[in-house]
């Protein structure tokens, strides 16, 4: 029987599947208490994290014991990756398991931008009727850059391409005469082709020093003049100073964050008073369907490995 903490929050029924062979810690705000969770963290064999959860060195020397760690999604900047394969620890992620809600989402932000409905609430709560200021475009017709045509990329593609989208894509992992390509209908092209002739951009690559404020002042004066940008990857690729300086300044039609560099947000005053962006607090991937999914993803690996002793 091994020792399970986890250390975020979880599906319920997924925490009792595994605290039927096992001794589990549920403790879903453990992540906001480093001393806590370095104490809690000792006589641990199997650690389970989303995103908040700081696996650092320090945590990873602190758990003697540890043989696995579950990792509720798919990013890992929250994990030294390079000490745990110094370690020989393995970790194992929930692929794809939130792709659907995250495509959703994507697709969700891009009516929204191109209809610019985002202020007609407030507008019409003012005893404002002013329906030529809320006169949007079509996605039908439009080109959508795909920057990352990993599981989410390719399930966007295949959604906005039934609306009608041109496709545009970069990824850096896929050679320009893959066949993947034309299976998704999507035009293989530069970064700096991408970027210019995209009326939206949608972001789905991982945070690393190649792409580390990605996209900053040299990348949003070359887009197209009114054009959109949603990113759900992660905050640290888009400047976000650059960014709002582009939206004030109208040479961006908008844009949606999911992510940011400081979640949360350190000052929210820095955002406020544009009509044209709109902000969510790292949901995107986070629905009660990709919950389950995810969590049973990670129980059933986290289970395996404890019986075989092996990552799939």
């Amino acid at each position: 029987m091994a020792n399970i903490l986890i250390t975020e929050f979880m599906d319920p029924g997924q925490v009792e599947r595994l605290s039927l062979e096992h001794n589990v810690s549920y403790e879903p705000e453990l992540y906001l208490d480093s001393k806590a969770l370095l104490d809690k963290s000792v006589n641990v064999h199997a650690l389970i994290v989303r995103n908040k959860t700081n696996v650092d060195k320090e945590l990873l020397d602190t758990v003697k014991d540890l043989k696995v760690i579950g990792r509720l999604g798919v990013g890992l900047d929250n994990i030294d990756i390079s000490y745990c394969k110094e370690k020989k620890l393995p970790v194992v992620v929930a692929e794809g398991a939130n792709a659907k809600s995250v495509s959703e989402y994507v697709m969700m932000g891009l009516l929204t931008l191109f209809r610019g409905t985002m202020s007609s609430t407030e507008s019409i709560l003012k005893g404002k009727w002013d329906r030529s200021e809320h006169v949007g475009s079509e996605i039908s017709g439009k080109t959508l850059g795909i920057i990352g045509i990993g599981t989410i990329g390719r399930i966007v593609a295949e959604n906005a391409g039934t609306m009608g989208m041109n496709l545009i894509g970069n990824d850096i992992e896929i050679s320009d005469d893959d066949k993947i390509w034309g299976d998704l209908n999507i035009e293989c092209c530069s970064f700096e082709d991408l970027i210019q002739w995209s009326d939206a951009i949608t972001l789905h690559i991982p945070l690393n020093q190649e792409t580390y404020n990605l996209f900053s002042e040299d990348v949003f004066k070359k887009m197209p003049k009114g054009s959109f940008i949603i990113n759900t990857s992660r905050g640290g690729i888009v400047n976000e100073s650059d960014l709002l300086k582009y939206l004030k300044n109208r040479h961006l039609g908008g844009a949606m964050l999911d992510v940011f560099e400081n979640e949360p947000i350190k000052d929210s005053t820095l955002f406020s008073g544009l009509k044209n962006l709109i902000l969510t607090p790292h949901i995107a991937g986070l629905t009660v369907e990709s919950n389950v999914r995810v969590s049973q993803s990670i129980s059933d690996k986290i289970l395996d490995f404890l019986i075989s002793g092996r990552k799939e």
